[in-house]
């Protein structure tokens, strides 16, 4: 239940909800760099690949994923110090 008055999640749904859709941004992160790793003939769709998952590196690094997580593919790791 959701406590209008204070924003509080006073029956702790919107918690599991927010783990859930942080969890769901992971695994997409994941495939994303798995795809971009493999994609060896279309260099276009592999530049796809990568620029989303620039994009969402930005929000996963402000989140503090990347404190946690060490990328441990060279050009992956090259790719996202990068942008830092």
């Amino acid at each position: 239940m959701h406590n209008e008055s204070d924003g509080a999640d006073v029956g702790g749904t919107s918690g599991a909800s927010d783990a859930y859709a942080a969890l769901g941004w992971i695994e997409e992160f994941s495939e994303l760099a798995r795809l971009a790793i493999d994609e060896e003939d279309d260099e276009a769709l592999r530049r796809r690949y990568e620029d989303e998952l620039l994009r969402r590196a930005s929000y996963l690094r402000a989140a503090g994923l990347f404190d946690v997580v060490e990328i441990r593919h060279p050009g992956l790791r090259a790719m996202f110090a990068d942008t830092r």
